[in-house]
């Protein structure tokens, strides 16, 4: 399996754990189990970092173009849209509805930013 894929499939299995742990939080309410929670953040947390270092391996490599930063740029404030509208909905008070609404639109919008931007740093560049 070539660097790339094993960046591919790792990125992949990242989402898939935040995305599973996110639903377990949804359908258990409030309190949050801590332990979900928890596990919740740091893949998530986990997740920018792995994305973090990719994309500064890839610029050490190369050079970004115009459309990569702005892919990068993209994908980092839907990365952190996704964290803010997260964070809000798990503290004690009471989010308007809106809040939630995002969180539950942001996370994809992160994820499809994520693989575009995963696409414009790797798929001319599989050495990396």
């Amino acid at each position: 399996m070539s660097t790339t894929q094993l960046r591919l499939t790792a990125a992949a299995l990242f989402f898939v754990l935040i995305f599973l742990f996110g639903f377990w939080l949804s359908r258990s309410g409030k309190p949050y189990n801590t332990a979900v929670f928890t596990i919740h953040k740091l893949v998530a947390l986990g997740a920018g970092i792995f994305l973090g270092m990719t994309i500064y391996k890839v610029h050490q490599v190369i050079p970004l173009n115009p459309a990569q930063i702005l892919a990068i740029v993209i994908c980092a404030l839907c990365f952190a849209a996704t964290v803010i509208t997260g964070g809000l909905l798990s503290i004690d008070k009471a989010m308007p509805l809106f809040v939630l609404r995002l969180h539950q639109v942001t996370p994809y919008l992160t994820l499809v930013s994520t693989c575009a931007t995963l696409y414009l740093l790797l798929a001319k560049n599989s050495a990396v």
